[in-house]
């Protein structure tokens, strides 16, 4: 009797133990599972990631819901929900289980690894999830290929403008944005794209101070031989470089400057005007008709804009939008000027709106003008 009773005993235990690795099993695999738990009172469950998609459900505080894939971003989960599949934001839900096996939105399949790179070889490491290898130095050029964070590429060359490298991929040469990576190795024998042989870089020429001119503040800045990107490429100036301004195009984004190369244009966006521009002349005026503002004279308070381009805002302060952009030598009616006398409000073919009087030369009767709200 004392034998049978120990068996059923231990059958007991075997059974018990069995029950609980089972339940173990089961509760592990529950944990593993990615599920989100919504953990505010009501949330919205969308048809796509994002807030302008239309609203599929909307569930209740506590609700837990598989996940079955993450945006692009990781700010928006997709969930199996009781109308289907939806979209909900990560802000407003506790993640629970393991991730590292759901599958993200939009992610490249065609990435690439770099190449053998010789011990202290110039090279870059890319710092950013995946960044995008193009066929050429700049945005516009297509993907050639992707490649993920902590990728070393081997560079060579620099695009003359010291922010794009050609780099050496397994999908072969391409190029990126230096800035989502960091540099290793010594880069100075990496030749320049479009620099001079032998670095024969441009410089400028002697003007009087004061003279309207332009401060390059790229690396390096190509004189074109007329007013835009198709024209070809003169010389090549440093960042740095003063250049006397003597014509400014219709559109008011190109200069035609002097160099020790002769004269030439430059894209004014890579640069910072010094001097007085309102003596400039823009190409075209005569057929365009006069220049703005050029029937302003005597004590009618104007401004003459004496730097590259200055924006026009709605209103006194950084912190306002822009309304237009107008370039160097533009002369505008002043209508009066904020409470800290530091913004003029004026009037342009644009309507009205304030500028920043530091890059402004004033004329006219300064007593004429009030503070206006």
């Amino acid at each position: 009797m004392v034998k049978h009773t120990n068996i059923r005993k231990w059958l007991i235990f075997l059974a018990t133990m069995t029950l609980l690795a089972l339940a173990s099993t089961a509760a592990l695999a529950q944990l593993a599972t990615p599920i989100v738990i919504v953990n505010t009172y009501r949330l919205n469950v969308r048809s796509g990631p994002g807030a302008g998609h239309a609203i599929l459900t909307t569930v209740a505080g506590g609700t837990e819901l598989p996940v079955t894939m993450l945006s692009g971003d990781r700010k928006w989960y997709q969930v199996t929900s009781s109308v289907g599949t939806g979209w909900l934001h990560s802000a407003y839900a506790v993640p629970r289980g393991d991730f590292s096996r759901v599958p993200r939105q939009g992610l490249p399949t065609n990435l690439a690894s770099g190449t053998n790179i010789p011990a202290d070889a110039p090279h870059v490491v890319v710092n950013t999830a995946y960044l995008n290898i193009r066929t050429g130095p700049g945005v516009g050029h297509t993907i050639l290929t992707t490649v993920k964070g902590g990728t070393a590429l081997a560079v060579t060359a620099i695009d003359s403008g010291g922010v794009w490298y050609q780099v050496e991929t397994s999908a072969g040469a391409g190029w990126l944005n230096r800035s989502y990576t960091v540099a290793r190795g010594s880069f100075s024998g990496v030749p320049r794209e479009g620099i001079p042989a032998g670095g024969d870089l441009a410089g400028g020429t002697n003007f009087p101070a004061g003279s309207p001119h332009l401060v390059v503040n790229t690396a390096f800045l190509n004189v074109r031989t007329g007013p835009g990107a198709g024209h070809s490429i003169l010389t090549v100036v440093k960042g740095g470089t003063n250049l006397l301004v003597t014509e400014i195009d219709s559109g008011g984004v190109w200069y035609k400057v002097e160099t020790s190369a002769g004269p030439g244009w430059v894209n004014s966006n890579y640069t910072v005007g010094r001097g007085n521009f309102s003596s400039i002349s823009r190409s075209g005026a005569g057929s365009s008709g006069p220049r703005e503002g050029a029937h302003l004279s005597g004590p009618t308070p104007r401004a003459v804009v004496n730097t590259a381009h200055l924006n026009i805002r709605t209103g006194p302060g950084a912190g306002y939008a822009v309304i237009t952009d107008v370039p160097g030598g533009t002369t505008l009616e002043i209508l009066g000027m904020s409470s800290g006398r530091n913004w003029y409000k004026v009037q342009g073919s644009f309507g009205q709106g304030w500028l920043n009087n530091n890059y402004v030369v004033f004329r006219g009767d300064f007593s004429q003008v009030r503070v206006v709200s």
